[in-house]
């Protein structure tokens, strides 16, 4: 069970992923939205009449589906020490020099590089962005190191709402584990239509065993739309 949903071979359809070895960077596994995305093609007999895109297969050197200047950072990312910091890297695809985010992350297998489409008039591409961005950001913080000691409630009301100022998420919320297991939404910030869940309980088996590991594993999950159809992963 915790295999399962560990590794569940579903992305969320907003961008697309490509798992590689880190040493040669051959492809090991990609979502099956990749080919469209990254104006690929799949594996299929090349024509000589027109320029064919690069191919997506099993065994495809990553490097050689982006440009040139795009392959060295990814490169680079590769050898940082600390592969967190490198995030996000701009990368262009070789044929249609269509821009994405690449977050790379280890794995016990290789690398794990996440694309999602930049958007042209994305604000984080201009220096005006970064800088709003870097001011969101160090507010959030001061607001937290201004709070008084001992006050976890003040502490939790205070978190869902920098988290959604800086994510425009429609809900934030703290969820508590007491010590029989059941859990209790402590904090929360939502758009107003919604249904509140601030002072529910849920039983312990609402949320398994394997389920809670997870959440000390991967301390941050983004699921931009929860209602999409998720894409498949090929390995």
């Amino acid at each position: 069970y915790l295999s399962r949903i560990q590794r569940g071979g579903r992305i969320q359809p907003f961008g697309c992923v490509l798992a590689v070895e880190e040493t040669t960077f051959r492809i090991i596994a990609y979502s099956e939205n990749a080919v469209e995305m990254l104006d690929l093609a799949p594996q299929s007999v090349p024509s000589m009449e027109q320029p064919q895109p690069e191919f997506l297969t099993i065994g495809t050197d990553v490097r050689t589906l982006f440009t040139a200047a795009s392959a060295h950072s990814l490169e680079k990312a590769a050898v940082a020490q600390e592969i967190s910091l490198m995030n996000p890297i701009w990368v262009h695809c070789k044929n249609s020099r269509k821009p994405f985010y690449a977050i790379v992350h280890r794995i016990d297998v290789g690398m794990v590089i996440d694309f999602e489409p930049l958007k042209t008039g994305d604000a984080f591409m201009s220096a005006a962005g970064a800088v709003q961005s870097q001011k969101l950001a160090v507010r959030a913080i001061s607001r937290l190191q201004s709070l008084p000691c001992g006050d976890i409630g003040l502490l939790c009301d205070t978190v869902v709402e920098n988290v959604r100022e800086l994510t425009g998420y429609e809900r934030v919320m703290v969820y508590k584990f007491h010590e029989d297991e059941h859990g209790e939404v402590v904090a929360e910030i939502r758009r107003s239509d919604l249904e509140p869940y601030l002072g529910l309980h849920y039983p312990a088996t609402d949320i398994p065993q394997a389920s809670r590991f997870l959440f000390m594993q991967n301390r941050v999950r983004m699921i931009c739309d929860c209602m999409a159809t998720p894409v498949k992963v090929i390995q």
